[in-house]
């Protein structure tokens, strides 16, 4: 049975990701530079710590949520009539890349954010979406939605693995950016290219011959992570 995806919006939620989010640095991005160039009052958090970090942004983040609340709303249902229109197409492409796989339980839920960063969850199968993303809903949430699968068909076929580690999160964003430049991904996100991290490009071209072996997920991830 394949996962119904909910696209929600949270304030709450979103302002506890900012808060996450303001210092962190990975694969050769800084998302907190990233939070203040599109919000540059939150520069106001440099050099603030708990309470007073939490005000500086709950205080922005409600008036900037009470000033676009129509452009939210749009922006959600825009998301659900594009996935409406890709989600059978997409799961049947990941039947034939990860050889029929179950979907992993999970509430499978995509929560509207107003920050760049676009965090997923493996323990509840949930994610953040950025409102302005350059890329379409459909890229974003093919993106994450592969994330989930993989992250289960290594923990199925190497079970001692270490889901937290540096390297299976390399290889997680590698094995993406390889298999979502497949034509059969590409028909529903319309993206040819898609974004990588910086830190990670050059390992996704010492990967790719891997990948170009077989193209299926079990035996990409048996021969990079066991």
């Amino acid at each position: 049975m394949y996962p119904k995806l909910k696209i929600l919006k949270s304030l709450e939620f979103d302002k506890l990701i900012c808060e996450q989010f303001l210092n962190v640095q990975k694969g050769g991005v800084d998302f907190g530079t990233g939070i203040i160039s599109v919000h540059p009052k939150l520069v106001a958090t440099k050099g603030t710590v708990g309470s007073k970090t939490r005000k500086i942004i709950g205080d922005y983040f409600d008036g900037f949520y009470t000033k676009f609340d129509l452009d939210i709303k749009e922006t959600i249902k825009s998301a659900e009539k594009e996935w409406k229109r890709g989600e059978k197409v997409f799961f049947k492409v990941c039947d034939k890349y990860f050889n029929n796989h179950q979907w992993p339980n999970g509430k499978y839920e995509a929560y509207l954010s107003v920050i760049n960063c676009n965090p997923r969850f493996l323990d509840n199968k949930t994610f953040q979406f950025y409102w302005k993303s350059k890329d379409n809903f459909s890229s974003v949430t093919v993106h994450e939605m592969l994330h989930f699968l993989f992250y289960d068909l290594v923990a199925k076929l190497i079970p001692k693995a270490n889901l937290q580690s540096q390297k299976i999160w390399e290889v997680s964003e590698v094995f993406n950016g390889l298999i979502m430049a497949e034509p059969d991904f590409v028909d529903i996100t319309n993206v040819k290219i898609p974004p990588q991290y910086p830190n990670l490009v050059n390992i996704q071209e010492e990967l790719q011959g891997i990948w170009d072996e077989s193209k299926m997920a079990d035996e990409f991830i048996l021969s990079t992570l066991s």
